[in-house]
């Protein structure tokens, strides 16, 4: 929402996928069971009074906010209220302090922010040529460490008349900003602003997943970067706005009709609880043993433990497209199929790049295997698991499969 041009998007539609038998990946199952509730506004106000002072700031004034915009934010009950159980930001045709509309933008800067999480609102969204309804965040560090080095996350944003079914979630940050941000649209078959829908994000090291009605649609992490900065590892504040024109929605014509009403039910944000969450063992098939980080992860991975410890241990991180990476919890450090996948597996990565990418996959038996990214082989358990783990196979038999167990 600060500096945008036309977004050129990538359509990627993403299916959910089973983990961990019944252990699966969809927002509903990890809100049950791993996620908990932090801090949330539900709109419950009397009607016609005003935002939350404690939890909310409104931003004033005019000048196109980056984007060519008409609208002039107030802190007026006019432009931000509640009403039955919603907060409502009205944007209304008025001639205000030099500006032809006015509307309401609110931040929780300074009052919450947070680093990881389940970021969910409810919402109607408004309709119409030029109408720009958007539910994003902004670094809290914006204020020394500009835009878009402080990196921004666009939850939700919907241009009405341009795109009637469709939303869009994209990411902003050094080197991918402006019409050159990570973007993906969600699609339905009618007017999205006919009813109300969920629109949320689960952040957490190294990956954002967005959905629309608990139905993901887009994956991003840090190995979609490049060679550029992932920002994304700090705390972000939230922001609530709806703005009149710009670069992208274009502006209002005589089939846009005022006032415009984006009503938002509630907002919640969730942390993970005290769930081990993603946290597993794998035990090969070779020789029925666990997989270890040996030496603290300084050593190759080699299933050879019959207990499991932190070296056992490993956090399995969703990519998307039934890619995943493993951090060890020995050294906190990515396992890597090395030297393109020539090498054993080690625990010796910062960052999540190709050569910690692994596709998952599953056995007629159940079984999962791990494709490296790295080399289109699979890792396998060479020696009957005496040999450290390798991907080095193109067929699987029983070397390459293992019992992924939750910790």
């Amino acid at each position: 929402m600060l500096i945008r041009k036309q977004i050129a998007i990538l359509l990627s539609t993403l299916c959910l996928f089973t983990l961990l038998g019944s252990w699966t990946w969809n927002s509903q199952a990890e809100a049950a069971g791993t996620w908990k509730q932090i801090w949330s506004d539900e709109f419950n106000g009397s009607n016609g009074t005003g935002v939350d002072g404690s939890k909310w700031n409104s931003e004033t004034g005019a000048g196109g906010w980056g984007n060519n915009e008409l609208q002039y934010y107030t802190n007026r009950t006019n432009n931000a209220y509640m009403d039955n159980g919603n907060l409502v930001i009205q944007a209304l045709k008025e001639n205000y302090n030099g500006a032809p509309y006015t509307s309401a933008r609110l931040t929780t800067a300074g009052k919450f922010d947070v680093k990881y999480g389940k970021i969910e609102m409810r919402a109607k969204l408004p309709y119409g040529k030029g109408i720009w309804p958007a539910f994003w965040m902004l670094g809290s560090d914006i204020g020394s460490n500009q835009w878009p080095k402080s990196g921004e996350i666009d939850i939700m944003e919907y241009v009405g008349a341009n795109a009637p079914n469709t939303v869009y979630g994209t990411i902003h940050g050094p080197g991918y900003s402006g019409a050159g941000g990570l973007s993906a649209a969600y699609t339905i078959g009618e007017n999205i602003s006919n009813a109300y829908h969920t629109f949320s994000i689960e952040w957490e090291p190294n990956v954002i997943r967005w959905y629309v009605d608990n139905n993901l649609y887009h994956t991003r992490t840090s190995a979609d970067i490049g060679g550029n900065q992932w920002v994304f590892d700090k705390p972000f504040f939230l922001l609530l706005n709806l703005a009149v024109g710009g670069n992208w929605p274009g502006y209002p014509d005589a089939s846009t009709t005022f006032p415009q009403k984006y009503a938002i039910d509630y907002v919640r944000v969730f942390q993970r609880s005290g769930d081990t969450g993603n946290i597993v063992a794998l035990k090969a098939t070779a020789n029925g043993k666990y997989v270890a980080a040996e030496d603290y992860g300084n050593a190759p991975l080699l299933a050879r433990s019959t207990t499991v410890s932190d070296w056992e241990k490993f956090e399995l991180i969703d990519l998307g497209n039934n890619n995943v990476a493993l951090r060890s919890l020995a050294n906190n450090k990515y396992v890597s199929a090395d030297n393109t996948g020539a090498s054993p597996l080690i625990a010796n990565k910062t960052a999540i790049g190709t050569w910690e990418t692994f596709q998952i996959g599953t056995t007629a038996d159940g079984k999962r295997t791990f494709k490296s990214l790295a080399n289109n082989q699979y890792v396998c358990a060479d020696n009957y698991g005496d040999s450290p783990l390798i991907a080095n196979r193109s067929t699987i038999s029983g070397w390459e499969a293992f019992e992924v167990i939750k910790q």
